[in-house]
């Protein structure tokens, strides 16, 4: 007989290991692939291994297994129009294990079987058994691409066993906005630019046409500063946008774009559809450190969610004013898509990056404005903010105890030639009120902002006209409380908030001035004060 390979003896070795498993006592028929021990009358006239009779014995056995191994073939073959999606005409064939024939030639002292040699074993049974076995693991691996055995699906947070006390209260909610949650993909020229997810805001049945809520970065072509003042960002209008569903279909359809803003960073589209979901509702309550969850799509369509609480910090100098944070970094995928409360409520858009997000409020209104007037409008005051509310807490204490001042923006720039440089607001000052109103983040400004504009344009008023604004201010270099009359402009535009600079001249060469100590320092002051967030 001729030896079996490395490989084949690999794999009968691990089924000698199953096959030398002891037939469990009282058993009325033995494991399957086992020879039945002999009868009690028998068991003292065992026969050798290498005996003429114990070789007979096993040419016989492999005879009449044979046929069962050519009976296991059409078992591990796959059925024809089988399909991996688990769709199929006819039924299935069960997944069996090609078991290869080997005689039992007695027990040893420990009373495990002995089985007969894998050399003594006829080739052509062996070679058979080879192919049966690749037929196998080819069905197998068709079997688990099914949906119900699919384990290349990406797993989510939900399970993270920290957040065993909320998955049961928080997986109905989830899965039902998850019907509405969908990935979106631009092209130019078929070349792909830019992948978000969104979600689904409005439906109209008759005409089955649904408006999709995204990031305007995916039709982000350029963005060539950190500085999102810097209003240096470019995007494709013309892009080809396409929608993708999570259905049976696995749905894709091409968007057409309805209204995008590049300043809240915002997107419309329209899309034709076939729906049986129901529109998520919004809602404005949102508390710091409450628990939320951002949904959104992968490349394959899986669903992606991760969770945080809602972080007591504001925008950095770099970013816009009307985003909120999440306590942990999210997938960027999930760059689009909604933030969801434990209730199935929409409290936000997952829209920059890393941890930040639009909070409901804000998108709520761009929404009322844009129905409206077809247009989003925003006041442009040329200065970015912190909150006192939002610092620590040892330097509240020190600027209540300085300037009487509890709540309020801190001015942290002023834009070159604006309005309120000239009217002599500065680095470091404090505003307290607009027009007699207390407002005491950042958030609070932009809706307070957004509101100033649907009132104007509801008067009648347009775009490029303006609007005046009474503000109380404490200016901390003079230790000064005072209220300043501002007009500013009512524009659709990006707001750009431009640093103030000036030439060095020779004039600036002075003998005094060797030291660069003064130079380090400021510089990084500089540096410090642009990533702080607040």
């Amino acid at each position: 007989m001729a030896p079996t390979t490395k490989e084949e003896e690999g794999g009968e070795a691990w089924e000698s290991r199953l096959l030398r498993r002891r037939t469990p006592a009282g058993s009325p028929t033995p494991p399957a692939g086992t020879a039945p021990s002999p009868p009690p009358s028998q068991r003292g006239k065992r026969e050798r291994p290498g005996s003429s009779r114990g070789r007979k014995r096993a040419r016989a056995t492999g005879r009449e297994d044979e046929k069962d191994a050519e009976a296991a073939a059409a078992s591990a073959s796959p059925p024809a129009g089988h399909a991996s999606s688990g769709a199929s005409s006819g039924t299935s064939s069960p997944l069996r294990w090609p078991e290869l024939p080997r005689a039992v030639l007695g027990e040893d002292s420990y009373g495990e079987q002995i089985l007969e040699p894998f050399h003594e074993i006829d080739p052509a049974i062996v070679r058979a058994h080879g192919k049966l076995k690749t037929k196998y693991f080819a069905k197998l691996d068709r079997q688990l691409k099914l949906v119900s055995l699919d384990q290349r699906i990406p797993s989510s947070c939900m399970v993270d066993p920290r957040l065993l006390s909320v998955r049961k209260a928080a997986t109905n909610s989830i899965l039902q906005i998850a019907k509405v949650t969908v990935g979106l993909s631009s092209y130019i020229d078929d070349k792909m630019l830019g992948r978000t997810s969104g979600f689904l805001i409005d439906w109209d049945v008759e005409n089955r046409i649904g408006t999709v809520l995204t990031s305007a970065l995916v039709i982000q072509s350029k963005s060539p500063s950190l500085d999102e003042w810097s209003a240096t960002d470019e995007y494709a209008t013309h892009a080809e946008v396409r929608v993708h569903f999570m259905d049976k279909a696995a749905t894709t359809v091409v968007a057409n774009l309805l209204h995008y803003d590049k300043h809240y960073n915002l997107a419309l589209f329209k899309v034709s559809m076939d729906l049986s979901a129901q529109i998520p509702s919004f809602t404005s309550e949102l508390k710091f450190a409450e628990e939320v969850f951002v949904l959104g799509r992968d490349e394959g369509r899986y669903l992606t969610i991760d969770h945080g609480n809602v972080a007591y910090e504001g925008p950095s100098r770099l970013q816009r004013h009307h985003y909120m944070f999440i306590t942990r970094r999210i997938n960027k995928l999930g760059i689009g898509g909604p933030v969801i409360n434990h209730g199935g409520q929409v409290a936000g858009m997952y829209s920059h990056p890393g941890l930040a997000f639009t909070p409901s409020s804000i998108i709520l209104r761009c929404l009322q404005m844009w129905k409206s007037f077809n247009c989003i409008l925003r006041l442009h005051v040329g200065m970015k903010f912190s909150a006192i509310s939002l610092l620590d807490l040892p330097h509240r204490e020190v600027i209540a105890c300085k300037c009487d001042i509890d709540d309020g923006l801190i001015v942290t720039q002023v834009s070159e030639g604006s309005i309120a440089e000239k009217l002599g607001v500065r680095h470091g000052d404090i505003i307290k009120s607009w027009n007699g109103e207390n407002i005491s983040t950042t958030i609070e400004l932009e809706n307070f902002l957004l509101d100033m504009c649907e009132k104007h344009l509801d008067k009648g008023n347009s775009i490029g006209s303006s609007v005046d604004l009474s503000i109380g201010i404490f200016h901390t270099r003079k230790g000064k409380h005072g209220t300043i009359k501002m007009t500013v402009n009512v524009s659709d535009d990006v707001e750009v908030i431009a640093e103030g600079t000036y030439p060095v001249t020779t004039a600036d060469c002075t003998s005094g001035d060797d030291d660069d100590s003064g130079i380090i320092q400021g510089y990084s002051a500089m540096m410090k004060l642009a990533m702080t967030t607040v």
